[in-house]
């Protein structure tokens, strides 16, 4: 579906929200309906890869379908709040920064300075990258990105995400022994639920409230 407004970007976010939801639910109830000690500790191991991609997975897409809505906007470059300048200009901002050519750098402030009027224009392709290994730093550009603030919601987050989520995963897929006891496992499980809702729910306020307009 392509985004063109906020009733479709919040149709691709609650359509893949329920699906990744339903498989987190059903391992939830797979690993309390075990009887047996070892079944529930191996599960318990092989929800946290599953948790975590829903955690990287639904965030990039989510960030995605949001600039898709904002370059769907026909705006001017005038119109848009400065990070989308520089998700436009981001090629030449690095060939800008790589080379001691002037002219590189003549067609950047060129662009700055006589581009405001032009319709806005910008590819989403590889604009958001988690380096498959969405940590909090990662998280910090993502939102910056598409120009959203990261609020107290995610404090004392950071920490969790960091420290139990991704290296519990990056132990696991890495081959290390790590074990995964019930309290870890309903941490980790309330953490990426929660934060999977307040994602959908920033984004989602962020196109009704037209965010992305320069005030």
């Amino acid at each position: 579906m392509k985004v063109r407004g906020p009733s479709e970007l919040v149709q691709v976010l609650d359509g893949s929200l329920a699906w990744r939801k339903k498989e987190i639910s059903n391992l939830h109830l797979l690993i309390n309906g075990s009887l047996r000690e070892h079944e529930r500790s191996t599960l318990r191991r092989a929800s946290i890869p599953i948790l975590y991609s829903h955690w990287e997975g639904f965030t990039k897409e989510a960030a995605e379908a949001y600039l898709e809505l904002v370059s769907r906007q026909k705006l001017l470059y005038s119109d848009l709040k400065t990070n989308f300048l520089a998700i436009a200009c981001r090629s030449t901002l690095k060939e800008a920064s790589q080379t001691k050519n002037i002219s590189i750098r003549t067609q950047l402030v060129d662009f700055l300075v006589y581009n405001q009027d032009h319709r806005a224009k910008f590819s989403i392709d590889g604009t958001i990258d988690t380096e498959s290994n969405l940590n909090s730093k990662v998280l910090s550009n993502l939102l910056l990105t598409i120009g959203l603030a990261e609020d107290r919601f995610w404090d004392g987050k950071h920490l969790l995400i960091d420290g139990s989520l991704l290296k519990n995963r990056n132990d696991i897929v890495h081959g290390a022994g790590a074990q995964i006891d019930q309290a870890t496992y309903d941490q980790l499980h309330e953490l990426v639920l929660n934060i999977l809702e307040y994602v959908k729910t920033s984004i989602e306020n962020a196109a009704l409230s037209r965010a992305y307009i320069r005030s």
